[in-house]
């Protein structure tokens, strides 16, 4: 891969909030001012000048086919396994049983470790590499410990995950098999967030954690890029993904602006963020018009990869969706669950929980008439469903037992 000298294709690091500028060669999570996450500025005229549909066309098939956009200065820093470029399938039998013509499933279970978090930590330590830290320490409900612990092994620089002690143990076991140190914490998400952030400032390490390491929602953003190369550069009606922190959202808002600013695109999608109703504090502040959410002490859902209750991302998050007319809704665990199902049933989708979520809420807005029957709708599938065999347990129930003889097999089959 080519080293690229093209400093001025990087701008800053900005405060969201008070707009004050920071040197991006700086390991800076929050404003030195005022405390807001900040945000990497690019210089897109410098990015129109090097890069072209056409050139990224002949590319290999993962994120980094658009590493111009992406803020790494050195690519040989960057530390890949081929993430991104994942499926865009479009419904077989969903979009038929529910009268949709064009509902499509971005398939980003199928990455190296199983969810989305692949992007970000792909790009979060090929900038740790970039500023030479010796190592992460992430917190997590369990897809972005994963994916740090496996991109950290891979570039053999250190990790540490705090996790809350409901993260699924399936998850816990991932990162530890990839030789992460991990920490439950007797407490919540926040509670992980708290503790990794005053961790990694007493030992010198990059605080790693969705929106409060800004170079995360820039590997994300690569799934709007990929959505409107995989649908011809036209970009989807709608775009809808399940969000705790709002990492991913944010980054693909962002994603879709910028291919507008190039006149890659003519338009910007709508962008749908669905969040659990026992954890969703988004949906209320979204819906009350606050600036700021109003924390969940308690999370209750059975989609744990989305029970954010403080979640740092809402000001950019919304200060995106306000510029895009998005939507932040919420959807019971019920309706969940049914989405759960009807994806491996009638698409042989099997996702974990969170991951259904953006189905669920096809279905809500269709019955609200918010969406129509022509719309191009994508559903982004987050997580794979061996990440919470748990809950598919609980949903399943135990299989039937038989007898070792065939006609007792056939006459079960019979009355079934």
């Amino acid at each position: 891969m080519v080293v690229s000298c093209l400093r001025s294709r990087i701008v800053s690091l900005k405060c969201v909030k008070c707009g004050c500028e920071f040197d991006f060669h700086q390991n800076v999570n929050f404003c030195l001012e005022c405390g807001s996450i900040v945000e990497f500025q690019m210089d897109y005229d410098v990015i129109g000048s090097i890069v072209s549909k056409a050139k990224i066309s002949l590319r290999g098939f993962n994120m980094w086919r658009y590493r111009e956009f992406i803020p790494i200065e050195d690519y040989s820093n960057i530390v890949s396994m081929g993430e991104g470029w994942t499926q865009l399938i479009k419904s077989r039998r969903l979009g038929s049983t529910l009268g949709l013509r064009n509902l499509y499933f971005k398939l980003d279970s199928l990455n190296p470790t199983g969810s989305f978090k692949d992007r970000g930590a792909s790009a979060a330590v090929s900038r740790a590499l970039e500023l030479k830290a010796p190592g992460l320490v992430g917190f997590s409900t369990g897809n972005a410990g994963v994916a740090q612990a496996a991109y950290c092994a891979l570039a053999n620089i250190g990790s540490i995950v705090l996790a809350p002690k409901y993260a699924s143990r399936e998850k816990i076991a991932s990162i530890m098999m990839y030789g992460s140190r991990v920490l439950l914490v007797d407490g919540t998400f926040d509670d992980a967030s708290r503790l990794a952030k005053a961790v990694a400032d007493k030992i010198g390490w990059i605080y790693n954690g969705g929106v409060v390491n800004p170079i995360r929602q820039e590997g994300k953003k690569t799934l709007a890029y990929e959505v409107c190369e995989q649908l011809g550069w036209v970009p989807p009606d709608w775009y809808i993904q399940s969000v705790g922190m709002g990492t991913a959202a944010i980054g693909a808002c962002k994603g879709f602006k910028e291919l507008l600013i190039l006149d890659w695109i003519e338009r910007m999608p709508r962008i749908a963020c669905v969040q659990a109703e026992g954890c969703a504090p988004m949906v209320k502040a979204f819906k009350s018009k606050s600036e700021f959410v109003e924390p969940v002490e308690e999370p209750k859902t059975i989609a744990s990869a989305i029970a954010v209750g403080n979640p740092a991302g809402w000001p950019l998050l919304n200060r995106y969706l306000r510029e895009c007319d998005g939507i932040v809704e919420a959807v019971s665990d019920d309706e969940i669950i049914e989405a759960y199902k009807m994806l491996a049933r009638f698409e042989g989708i099997y996702a974990e929980p969170a991951a259904a979520a953006p189905l669920a809420l096809v279905k809500k807005l269709l019955e609200s008439s918010i969406i129509d029957e022509d719309d191009v709708i994508v559903c982004v599938i987050s997580g794979f469903g061996l990440k919470d065999v748990s809950t598919t347990l609980r949903v399943v129930g135990e299989p039937t037992t038989v007898s070792n003889n065939v006609d007792d097999v056939l006459k079960f089959i019979s009355q079934s």
